[in-house]
């Protein structure tokens, strides 16, 4: 499952990062630095999938080692998510919120 999350993630990665090529072949600088924070992000997701795969490939997943995969479960159950900027109530509100934060 976390393959396949690392892959659409790269998937998304490379969307970002047509979206930042064109908003600079367009000069549209209001575009780049809003697309810059999703960037961001993606590295940090990406870095989090290789992480968990990772930990995974180094307690296995077969049944004789429950205790490394409920341990690593544990350890992800405590995780915490943040969003820096909420854009749900439009750009401008979120470039607001974000300036003042």
């Amino acid at each position: 499952m976390f393959e396949k999350t690392l892959a659409h993630e790269r998937f998304i990665t490379k969307s970002i990062n047509d979206l930042v090529d064109l908003a600079i072949a367009e000069r549209d600088h209001a575009s780049q630095i809003f697309l810059q924070w999703y960037v961001t992000e993606q590295i940090e997701e990406e870095e989090n999938d290789n992480d968990i795969i990772a930990k995974l490939k180094l307690v296995g997943t077969g049944t004789e080692n429950n205790n490394g995969l409920f341990l690593l479960d544990k350890e992800l159950g405590t995780r915490i998510t943040t969003v820096l900027t909420d854009f749900s109530k439009g750009i401008e509100a979120g470039m607001k919120a974000a300036a003042t934060a």
